[in-house]
Parts: C-alpha cells; structure tokens; sequence
C-alpha cells in the first residue's frame, strides 16, 4: 500500500509540474523556437511541404536575404522538390502607355498575369518573369523535371504559343519543346494548367529557362498568363520555398492591406499553384518576418480587432493575425485544411543589447498570439543567434551593428541556426 501510495503521489506531482510548465510558456520565457514549428517542417523527410516566406526588405535584400538563404538551409536538410513559382506580371515602361485591360473573367482569377491583347504580340523578357532554376539549384538539375505553366483562355479570341526548355547560357539549346503549339480559345473562359517534361540528364551542368515560348519569338495575343513551375518528379520529399511578399519599406499593416486587396479568390489561386506540387498531408509552412517598418507605422491595425496603432505590439500582433486569417482563408478555399497551414512569426533580428523596445515587445507579442493560435509557432531571432554573436561575426549589411539589413553571411547564419535546433532530437 505504501509503495502504491508513492507511486500516486510521485505521478500527482508529476501531472503538476508538467501542467506548470506548459503554462509557464509565457511571452517572458526565452526560447528560439515557441510552438509546433518543427514538427511540421520534419514532415518533409518523408513527404513535400511548402515554405512560403513573407517579409520586409530582409526577404530579399541584395537579391537574396531569407528568399535564398532559408531556401538553401532547410534544402540542405530536408531536400527540395521544387523551384520557387514565378508569377507573371506586366511590366510598365516609365511614360508608356498603359497598358490594356485583361478580360475580367480571367483576371479576377489570377494572382498575378501577363496579358497581350489580340491584334498586338510582345516577347518574353525577365520583364514580364521568366523561370530560370540555377545549375546548383538543390532540386537537382540532372533529374526528371517538370515544367508547369498556368495560362488562360479568353473568351472571344484565341492565341498560340509554344512552350519550351532551353539551356540559359550559350549555346541556348532547346532541350524540350511543346509540337504541336499550343492554341488558345475561343472556348470558356478560365485558367489551364499545362505540363511540359525534360528527361534526365547527368550531364547536364548549366542553368535551365523555362517559358511560353523562346526569348526570339514573339508571342500573338490574345495572349495570358499567370504561374510558372519547375519540380524533379524524382523527388518525393523535401521542402520547396516561395516568396509570396518580398517588399523593402513594408509593415505587417502592409502586407496584410494588399493580401486583402487580393480577395480570397486570387489569393486562393496562388495557394493552388502551391498545393499541386504537394503529396501526402499537402503541408505549408509560411514564415512572416517583420517589425523594422512596423515601429514607423501611422496608420491603425485592420486584423480581427483593428483599431490599434499598427506600431505598438497590440497593433503588430492584430496585423499579424489578420495575416493568417487571410491566408487561412484562402488556403481552404484552394482546398486545404487549417490542420495543413501553419504560421512561423520571425520578428526581426536584434540590433543592440538590450534591444530596441518596440522589437522586444513585437516578439513577446508575437509569441502570445503564437499560443493563443493551434496553428502559429514563432522563432524568437533574438535567442537564436544573439546579439554579440551577430557583432562578433559581423553579421550586420557594412558591419554596422544597427543595420535594418544583414550581410548574406547573417541571413546564412540565421537560417543554419533554425535547421539546427529543428534538427536537435
């Protein structure tokens, strides 16, 4: 009886502590990483899933920042199935003409497009977006890849294009190429979603384009489209990393205004292109890096309980969750469930010890919306590489230790660090 008696009570005071400790995970609690962010992201040992990555200048700064580097880490750990999606867009010359109106059937569906009018014709260019997948792309170039493309079908004319693969350097081969063309319309108005297959090659050690057609051709319109793709059928696991936001100067406010501007339908169309590549539980992780611009910021929050100066952390957490009920909305509209999509808040790296007040109090803030969330996880910067370890490797853009911005080795390190602690079993 003594012995049952003890083994009660060191069970009773076992459920206390545990109990105790979950609730202790408050906002002051330091941790890298707050919620279930590396359950998700382990998935892609044995399955794909997506990361999409939204942020500030920091995405992408000189080119690359977390759009690159994140892509590379979490690549090199867990694989990578697919190149980031392009997104076509019109491209306005300074003092052109606008340009013409898409049929509104077709545009209310795309995120994005590029559309040429029927009785005109233009050529392809890095103006309108190319998918171009670098030699050392972590997909591995070598494999079986599949081209996709999204395009539409207007509803009174009709266009021809020819989709093709070439070698991005000289001599410019064209590896694999749509014959016959492709025609367009006149049919019912929508989106199409067309594959084109390059076959294996061991050899092959230079960068691929993939287009609707060849850079010397033009293309007649009526002409649309909206998405471009490249995945290794070869690889069934793995991550793929996309930049849905990637603007310098930008605020969750932001980000969240033109993600409403969207609507939920366009937004949605972007999540598709995401979840056809996807097997298995179709997983997404997107990660939301910001609060440099958010402590500027004048005007007042538009998330659930809007109203609140964007630029204290009540403002930041309501911007952020107006976010992910966005996103969230929009990934169930293109079919997915809130159980699939997860959030990964990454406020912005330190710069000084202590920290900027207004960043300090966006991570605790980000961290209490984490938890009050079944799907939101946050990484705290500040915990994971520190601040003298960010001065002592001259982390900084110009080993300025106040920089907004990192050299390419900072947003390395930062994302060498994430995988690290993920991987930690």
């Amino acid at each position: 009886m003594k012995c049952i008696n003890f083994c009660l009570l060191t069970l009773q005071l076992s459920c206390f502590f545990a109990i105790h400790s979950l609730s202790a995970q408050d906002t002051n609690v330091p941790s890298p990483i707050f919620g279930q962010l590396k359950e998700r992201l382990i998935r892609a040992e044995t399955e794909r899933v997506a990361i999409i990555g939204i942020g500030d200048s920091n995405q992408r700064f000189g080119g690359q920042g977390y759009s690159f580097h994140m892509e590379k880490a979490l690549a090199k750990r867990l694989g990578c199935y697919a190149a980031s999606l392009v997104y076509y867009k019109h491209y306005q010359e300074r003092d052109a003409p606008a340009a013409p109106s898409a049929p509104e059937a077709l545009a209310k569906l795309a995120f994005s497009y590029w559309y040429i009018p029927g009785g005109s014709s233009a050529s392809v260019s890095w103006k309108n977006g190319l998918l171009i997948v670098r030699q050392d792309h972590p997909l591995g170039i070598q494999g079986n890849l599949r081209f996709h493309l999204t395009y539409g079908i207007p509803e009174n004319g009709a266009g021809i294009f020819t989709p093709m693969v070439r070698r991005d350097e000289a001599p410019w081969t064209i590896l694999a190429r749509e014959k016959p063309a492709v025609q367009t319309g006149p049919a019912v108005p929508g989106l199409v979603h067309y594959t084109l297959d390059l076959r294996a090659d061991s050899t092959r050690n230079y960068p691929l384009q993939f287009s609707p057609t060849s850079l010397t051709e033009a293309i007649p319109g009526e002409f649309f489209a909206t998405a471009a793709a490249c995945e290794n059928m070869d690889k069934q696991s793995g991550i793929a990393y996309h930049t849905l936001y990637a603007a310098g100067g930008q605020s969750l406010f932001d980000m969240l205004t033109q993600f409403k501007a969207k609507g939920p339908v366009r937004l949605a169309e972007y999540f598709s292109r995401v979840r056809e590549l996807l097997n298995g539980k179709k997983t997404c992780v997107i990660m939301i890096t910001s609060g440099l611009n958010d402590r500027n910021e004048k005007e007042l929050s538009i998330g659930p309980k809007a109203g609140l100066a964007s630029s204290t952390p009540e403002g930041f957490a309501d911007n952020l969750h107006g976010i992910v009920t966005t996103l969230q909305e929009a990934w169930v509209l293109a079919g997915g469930t809130e159980d699939t999509l997860h959030f990964a808040f990454m406020p912005s790296h330190v710069l000084a010890s202590p920290d900027d007040v207004k960043l300090v109090g966006y991570r605790q803030a980000a961290r209490r919306l984490a938890g009050q969330l079944p799907n939101a996880s946050m990484i705290n910067l500040e915990e994971l590489v520190p601040y003298e370890e960010m001065l002592r490797n001259k982390y900084y853009d110009n080993n300025a230790s106040t920089s907004p911005h990192l050299d390419n080795k900072g947003y390395e390190a930062i994302a060498d660090a994430l995988i690290k602690y993920i991987s930690a079993r």
